[in-house]
C-alpha cells in the first residue's frame, strides 16, 4: 500500500484543531475511489466524533478545478459545500456523512464513517425481498426528510457555495432539455420521425415549470441511484454529493420508477414498489409542501419529471451513441467505444426501460402524452434497427 502517513498527520491535526482534543488515526484502510479514499479508525474517540473516519482528497484538477467548467470541475468543491450546507442544519438527523474538517489548500475533507454496509444496489441484485423493499421505502422516507429540512434554505446554500468557489455541476437529471432541442430535430430529421402535435408546447411547458421555482424546488443530491445509498438496518444514508443543486424535487423521487437511470446496471422496478417509495416521500413532505398532499397534483408532477429525465437521456444517448449507430452501424460504433456486443446490447436495453418505464406511466395517467407518443415513435424505430430489444427484467430482490 502507498505510504499516506503525512495525509494521515495532516488530517489528525486538523481533526485535533477542529474538537479541540488530540486526536489519533490508526488502520488505514484504501477504499476504491479514482481519488485518495482512506478509512481510518480512531484511538479513543470523543463521544461526538465517529469511530471511523474517511478521509478524500482529490488530486485530478479535472474535478477540483474552479476555474474549468462547472460541468465537470467543480465536483469536488460542490461536494464539499453540499456536505457543509447539510451538517450545519438545525436538528438531529444528518442527511449523509457529517463534514467533521477540511483543507482547501490539501483539496481534503475528512467525513464521518457509516462502516461496512451494503449499498442498495447490491441489496436489489440480491435475494433479499425483505430488506430491499424495506430500503426502497426508506429511499422515499430519506428524500423527503432532506428535502423538508433544506426547503427555503437556498440562500444559505448558495452562500455555502460561494465560501467554497464552488458551482452545482449539470447531471443527466438537471440540464434544461430547451437548449438541446436542436439534438432533436437532428433525431427527427435523420429518423424522419414527425414529433407528436403539441410536442414542442409540452417540452417547454415542461421544462419551465422543473427549471423555474416552485414549490417542490428544493435541495436535490442530482445523483440518487442506489449505488450512492448505504442500507444500515431498515434506513438508508447517501453518499457522494458532487452533483447537489437547489432544484426539482421530484427528480431524484422517480429515478426508482425509471429502474434508476443513474447507474449502468439499470434494471425494472415493479409500479407497487416504486408507487410505495413516492408515497413515503410525499408524507414526509405534507407538512413543509400543503399542495404534495393532493394526489391527483402529485401524479402529475410525478409523470413530468419522469418525462424530464426521459428527454435528457434522449438528448444524450442519440448525441452520444446512437446517431453514430444509425450513421456506421453497432459494430464500428462499438469498436469505437471499445465495448464488446453484449455490452452494447445490455446499455440499449437499459435505456429502453427508462424509455418504456415513462411511456407506461403517462399512458396509465394520460399526462405528458405529445411527449410520451412521440418518444414511442422513437422507441420503435431503435427496436426495428435491433429487433432482440428488449426492456431490462425486474431488479432480483424484488421479483
Amino acid at each position: 500500500m502507498t505510504d499516506h502517513s503525512s495525509l494521515i498527520q495532516l488530517a489528525q491535526r486538523l481533526l485535533t484543531e477542529s474538537t479541540g482534543r488530540p486526536i489519533k488515526l490508526n488502520k488505514p484502510e484504501k477504499l476504491n475511489s479514482q481519488h485518495i479514499v482512506l478509512r481510518c479508525q480512531l484511538d479513543s474517540p470523543p463521544p461526538d466524533i465517529p469511530p471511523s473516519v474517511v478521509l478524500k482528497q482529490v488530486t485530478t484538477t479535472q474535478f477540483n478545478n474552479p476555474d474549468g467548467p462547472a460541468d465537470e470541475s467543480h465536483r469536488f468543491l460542490n461536494e464539499w459545500a453540499s456536505l457543509d450546507f447539510l451538517s450545519n442544519l438545525p436538528g438531529e438527523a444528518h442527511y449523509g456523512p457529517r463534514l467533521l474538517a477540511s483543507s482547501r489548500a490539501d483539496s481534503l475533507i475528512i467525513i464521518e464513517d457509516f462502516g461496512e454496509h451494503q449499498s442498495m444496489q447490491d441489496l436489489l441484485l440480491g435475494s433479499d425481498g425483505d430488506a430491499a423493499k424495506k430500503g426502497m421505502e426508506a429511499i422515499g422516507r430519506f428524500l423527503g426528510q432532506m428535502q423538508a429540512a433544506t426547503y427555503d434554505r437556498g440562500d444559505e446554500f448558495a452562500a455555502v457555495q460561494s465560501r467554497q468557489n464552488a458551482a452545482s455541476p449539470h447531471s443527466d437529471s438537471t440540464k434544461d432539455v430547451r437548449e438541446q432541442s436542436e439534438v432533436l430535430r437532428d433525431c427527427f430529421a435523420a429518423l424522419q420521425i414527425t414529433p407528436a402535435a403539441g410536442f414542442w408546447e409540452a417540452l417547454e411547458n415542461l421544462e419551465r415549470s422543473v427549471h423555474s421555482p416552485g414549490p417542490f424546488h428544493t435541495f436535490i443530491h442530482a445523483d440518487a441511484g442506489p449505488h450512492n445509498f448505504l442500507y444500515i438496518d431498515g434506513t438508508v444514508q447517501l453518499l457522494d454529493y458532487e452533483f447537489g443543486a437547489f432544484g426539482y424535487g421530484l427528480l431524484d423521487v422517480v429515478s426508482a420508477r425509471l429502474g434508476f437511470p443513474h447507474t449502468s446496471k439499470v434494471q425494472s422496478v415493479p409500479l407497487e414498489v416504486a408507487g410505495q417509495l413516492e408515497r413515503a416521500y410525499q408524507g414526509e413532505l405534507a407538512h413543509i409542501i400543503p399542495q404534495i398532499t393532493d394526489n391527483a397534483l402529485f401524479e402529475q408532477e410525478i409523470v413530468g419529471a419522469c418525462a424530464h429525465w426521459a428527454l435528457s437521456r434522449w438528448v444524450g444517448y442519440w448525441n452520444w451513441y446512437f446517431k453514430e449507430c444509425f450513421e456506421m452501424g453497432d459494430e464500428t460504433m462499438n469498436k469505437k467505444m471499445e465495448i464488446s456486443s453484449e455490452e452494447a446490447e445490455a446499455m440499449r436495453s437499459r435505456v429502453l426501460t427508462l424509455y418504456q418505464s415513462f411511456i407506461q406511466f403517462a399512458e396509465m395517467t394520460n399526462h405528458q402524452l405529445p411527449i410520451a407518443e412521440t418518444l414511442q415513435s422513437y422507441t420503435r424505430m431503435l427496436q426495428q434497427e435491433w429487433p432482440e430489444l428488449e426492456v431490462m427484467p425486474i431488479y432480483p430482490a424484488l421479483q
